[in-house]
């Protein structure tokens, strides 16, 4: 079972990193890496605005050809972190997004990860599918089509 580490932010929740007394840097994700312009620029943080699915799965091939792809989450209040979400994003190259309490509708939000998934499963194969997070949003019913086929 993985363990689940919930964190409360009272900030910006996407940057969590926090800080020690030797001024060293624990990064919880991966999203710490980005800078400000790179996260809201991306196609992630401008699925709000999107109209349509079509417009997410282009937003999703957007951030894959700038180096920036995301897997979306909703989560509450308080961000949930896995203990293995950086070593996922690292070994694939996704950062984790997660929405909060609101976001874009459901609709826009799986067909932006529906994109990434294809991604993954074009560039990994079968590996990533048994180490990503069951609450990426999309991914039961994704996992289900894809084992149909």
């Amino acid at each position: 079972m993985k363990l689940v580490i919930t964190l409360l932010v009272a900030s910006f929740p996407l940057l969590m990193i926090a800080q020690t007394d030797n001024d060293q840097t624990v990064i919880f994700t991966k999203i710490g890496e980005l800078s400000d312009e790179q996260i809201n620029s991306s196609g992630a943080s401008r699925l709000n605005f999107a109209i349509d699915e079509t417009e997410a799965k282009n937003l999703a091939k957007s951030d894959l050809k700038n180096g920036i792809p995301f897997l979306l989450l909703m989560g509450g209040v308080a961000p949930t972190i896995i203990a293995t979400d950086p070593q996922f994003e690292q070994e694939y190259g996704i950062y984790f997004y997660e929405f909060g309490c609101t976001g874009p509708e459901n609709e826009i939000l799986i067909a932006y990860n529906k994109t990434i998934f294809d991604y993954l499963q074009n560039k990994y194969g079968k590996k990533w599918i048994k180490e990503v997070r069951d609450d990426v949003v999309g991914f039961k019913e994704w996992k289900k089509a894809y084992r149909a086929n």
